[in-house]
């Protein structure tokens, strides 16, 4: 029997917590996050200035140094990620992480479930909300399944992977910073080719870095009224989409919301805009991070629906979003008043 989200019970305590934590640790944990959104903000402005170098002084040694990570990086293959991804995620360092953001979740649909439907040849597309600057509630979410003995295990990256825009899958040094995470393209025909294979579950942000510019103190807004096309997706292959939210993720950086930058980084799929964290700098802000994840929707099988069946079931997808907002919003301080928005 197809698992449905009516059916589940309202968690009344997390699935999983990190709550409780030494000094050290939160101090390690923040030391480990804070190269990831230095890397994802400094490789852009690295490759421009790489670029520049070249034009200026296109046969200096200097230059040719400049650019050797640069070529490094393009040169390498996305399977070295892969490989370094349970050494680096499940590194002590890296599991403090979780605890410097007294992160938590709250499973209606646990990791062994998700494994099962695996096995059985269903696959789940787990749609994430919020994007945020950086999802550091995936990251959070990928260190604790990757490390737990009841989570997806160190091969999360090829059995989970995250769905991407194709320049952040191409970009020098982001892809390899990224790649640990397992990262696919985010095309339609690959996506299909992936759910009708074996363990073929990815995560997708489907409303995309636009959301970040929308968030404010008082509420969140999802951009997913016209997003249709995984429903669409998943009622063809048979899969099934799971909604989470993850509870904190659009407040760990502050971040510019107008301006040329902000209209280039809705342009490009990744932000490019001004972004600061702790004490101004490019340092996370030790907010708690809540990951809410319900459970499956319950698509039925059609190999081709109608117009009208997408519309029904991306209704229902709605609602069962907005639900599990309002159902663990209380589990973050900055959340109990707020309100979610769709456009």
């Amino acid at each position: 029997q197809r698992p449905s989200r009516a059916m589940a019970p309202l968690l009344k305590a997390p699935t999983r917590s990190f709550v409780q934590s030494t000094a050290l640790e939160r101090f390690v944990g923040g030391l480990a996050a804070t190269p990831f959104i230095v890397i994802y903000f400094v490789a852009p402005l690295y490759l421009l200035f790489a670029l520049a170098l070249l034009a200026v002084k296109p046969f200096t040694m200097s230059t040719y140094l400049v650019l050797l990570p640069i070529i490094v990086s393009v040169l390498t293959p996305p399977a070295v990620a892969l490989f370094f991804s349970p050494l680096l995620l499940c590194s002590w360092a890296c599991r403090q992480m979780p605890k410097y953001f007294s992160y938590e979740e709250y499973h209606e649909l646990q990791d062994k479930e998700m494994l099962a439907g695996h096995a059985s040849g269903k696959p789940f597309i787990l749609v994430a909300h919020p994007h945020g600057v950086f999802s550091f509630t995936g990251v959070c979410g990928a260190i604790v399944t990757m490390s737990s003995p009841n989570g997806v295990g160190r091969k999360l990256a090829t059995l989970v992977p995250t769905a991407a825009a194709t320049v952040i899958r191409t970009f020098p040094l982001l892809k390899d910073l990224l790649g640990v995470f397992g990262v696919i393209d985010a095309a339609g025909p690959v996506l299909k080719k992936r759910l009708s294979g074996k363990n073929g579950s990815f995560v997708l942000y489907v409303g995309g870095i636009a959301e970040l510019f929308e968030t404010s103190a008082e509420r969140e807004c999802c951009y997913l009224l016209q997003r249709k096309g995984f429903i669409k997706l998943a009622m063809r292959t048979g899969a099934d989409v799971v909604p989470c939210y993850f509870f904190g993720n659009t407040a760990v950086l502050s971040v510019l919301r107008s301006g040329p930058l902000a209209a280039l980084s809705r342009k490009l799929g990744m932000s490019l805009t001004l972004t600061w964290g702790r004490w101004g700098l490019p340092i996370p802000k030790p907010v708690k991070l809540v990951y809410a994840r319900g459970r499956p929707l319950g698509l039925p099988h059609l190999t081709e629906p109608t117009d009208a069946d997408v519309d029904e079931w991306h209704g229902k997808y709605v609602a069962q979003l907005k639900k599990l907002f309002d159902d663990y919003k209380h589990a973050h301080p900055l959340y109990a008043d707020k309100e979610l928005l769709f456009k």
